[in-house]
């Protein structure tokens, strides 16, 4: 048989034990739940991230649609002396009331108009409707040259000088629900002879 103070102490021992086992459990408890709400919170900022990196490359398609209709105004307008009525609203993207206009900017009559497709002043040369996003679009004469080899004074009969006609086509797509905006700015390299068609250019 023990004696008392022995067994006193030996109960003593496991109170305290039962103490720090307590301790150990809600310290094992807190970690658990800081490593689950770190997991909830990692899941959901990727959830996120992906939806605007899926925003943002809807807005840029969308806006890419705009300079491969705007490349296809230009070289129409190229081959015919006016603007086709099959680009001008409402069959084609081509704003009414900016025909005319966008016609003499594709010929050159008007270079490097300050004319913009958002902003104050707007007066886009192109809207679009692609899914959500509503698209502005707007083309610039920049310049022309006379194509490397070729003699402006110096040709006879059907050969024409050729020349190079530079354009650029800025497009910006908005979507009203999200607020998400893209814009796209692309310089094309026209040869002005019927068929010929663009190339797009980068640094000029």
């Amino acid at each position: 048989m023990l004696p008392i103070y022995l067994f006193i102490e030996s109960l003593r021992i496991v109170a305290d034990e039962r103490g720090v086992s307590f301790m150990a459990v809600m310290i094992m408890t807190l970690m658990t739940g800081v490593l689950g709400v770190a997991a909830l919170t990692m899941t959901g900022l990727e959830n996120s991230m992906a939806g605007a990196v899926r925003m943002v490359e809807e807005g840029t398609h969308a806006a890419e649609s705009c300079v491969g209709t705007a490349v296809r105004v230009i070289n129409m307008a190229l081959d015919d002396t006016s603007m086709p009525a099959a680009l001008v609203s409402p069959l084609g993207p081509v704003p009414a009331a900016n025909a005319a206009f966008l016609s003499q900017e594709i010929n050159g009559t008007l270079r490097n108009n300050p004319d913009v497709a958002v902003g104050a002043g707007n007066s886009p040369n192109l809207t679009m409707n692609v899914n959500n996003y509503v698209i502005n679009g707007d083309i610039d004469f920049l310049y022309s040259k006379l194509r490397t080899g070729d003699n402006a004074a110096g040709q006879s009969g059907d050969e024409q000088p050729s020349f190079d006609q530079f354009y650029r086509v800025d497009c910006t797509a908005a979507n009203a629900a999200t607020g998400a905006t893209s814009r796209v700015i692309v310089t094309f390299d026209c040869l002005q002879k019927t068929g010929e068609g663009c190339t797009k250019r980068s640094g000029v």
